[in-house]
């Protein structure tokens, strides 16, 4: 049986692109979502996330389909991230997880973009469900 998150023929797996600086949680979360049949790549705080999502992963021309990031990291905020894509129309979808989840929080994140937010901690499978449900909304995946 194949899953439709898994690689098809003429069909790669959706690419998740995780942005966290606790490295636990991090590996954490990429181990999960590779297992659930995604291509996952990270990093560790919101710079190197923006300069994944304008290089490319590993500086390469794969495009990411989904981003999962940290609210608060070094270098650069996941807001700070999501401001400096608020006007680019080819953005991937942007799930936000924070620790610090207050009601402005998370009103700010999604007036920037952010297609969900998440709070710290959370139920990994539920992460997963969330990742798949926000790729079956955006047609990432084929049906």
């Amino acid at each position: 049986m194949i899953d439709s998150l898994t690689e098809k023929a003429d069909q790669r797996p959706p690419c998740v692109l995780i942005a966290e600086d606790d490295q636990a949680l991090r590996e954490l979360l990429a181990f999960a979502l590779y297992r659930a049949g995604f291509s996952v790549a990270s990093c560790n705080n919101g710079l190197r996330l923006l300069e994944m999502l304008e290089n490319g992963i590993d500086d390469r021309s794969t495009a990411v389909d989904i981003v999962i990031t940290d609210l608060r990291m070094p270098a650069m905020t996941g807001l700070e991230v999501l401001q400096a894509l608020f006007d680019r129309p080819e953005r991937p979808p942007v799930i936000c997880m924070t620790a610090f989840g207050d009601a402005k929080t998370h009103q700010t994140a999604i007036r920037y973009g952010a297609t969900h937010t998440i709070d710290k901690p959370f139920d990994i499978d539920e992460m997963i469900e969330l990742v798949r449900a926000v790729c079956k909304h955006k047609k990432i995946t084929k049906e």
